[in-house]
């Protein structure tokens, strides 16, 4: 029985000693410069739209001793362009590319952006500013103009004023000079001696 017993213990002492090995998952990782899949060849970039035309006997335009049999035309309707509209993210070879709507999104830019049309927004302000006085300081200069003509126009009336006095003076001295000359004004010392007033 000791030896049931200690064969059972060494069983159960190498049963609790083994060791199990950890389960690691792997993930297949993308590999640059693999093809996407058809499924989500869409969300990246639209394929090109083929049309096939069927074409009934004709005879060729450029040379009126061919004729061209019944056949189909297939014609590119559209080519192929990038998807540009926000959709799920999608998985490309070099790693997740979500397509971002800006317009529901901030980003420094739009930031920047901001900044700049304030900054212009001041610009703006101080040119419109800067322009009411300057129109206010014409309206100033205009009036103080108006006031210098004027002033020039009566200046000129003055003037003309003085010249008539002046002229008219001179002819007035004239004929008092015409006048003296004419008539002899008694002086103190041309009187009659009178021997009766002599003292």
């Amino acid at each position: 029985m000791k030896t049931i017993l200690l064969l059972s213990l060494a069983v159960t002492l190498t049963a609790c000693a083994s060791r199990h090995e950890p389960v690691v998952q792997v993930t297949p990782a993308t590999v640059p410069g693999t093809t996407l899949p058809s499924d989500d060849m869409e969300s990246v970039r639209y394929a090109e739209n083929i049309k096939a035309y069927p074409l009934g006997r004709y005879v060729d335009p450029n040379n009126s001793r061919i004729m061209h049999e019944a056949h189909e035309i297939y014609r590119i309707e559209t080519t192929a362009k990038w998807n540009l509209h926000p959709n799920a993210p999608v998985s490309v070879p070099l790693g997740p590319v979500r397509v971002r709507d800006t317009a529901k999104t901030t980003t420094p830019v739009a930031n920047e952006l901001v900044a700049e049309l304030n900054q212009q927004k001041e610009a703006t302000k101080a040119v419109m500013q800067g322009g009411l006085a300057v129109s206010q300081k014409l309206g100033e200069l205009a009036g103080k103009m108006q006031q210098t003509q004027e002033i020039a126009a009566q200046n000129a009336v003055l003037k003309q004023e003085v010249n008539t006095t002046k002229q008219r003076l001179d002819t007035l001295e004239e004929e008092l000079r015409k006048q003296q000359r004419t008539v002899r004004v008694p002086q103190p010392d041309d009187r009659p001696k009178d021997d009766k007033t002599d003292w």
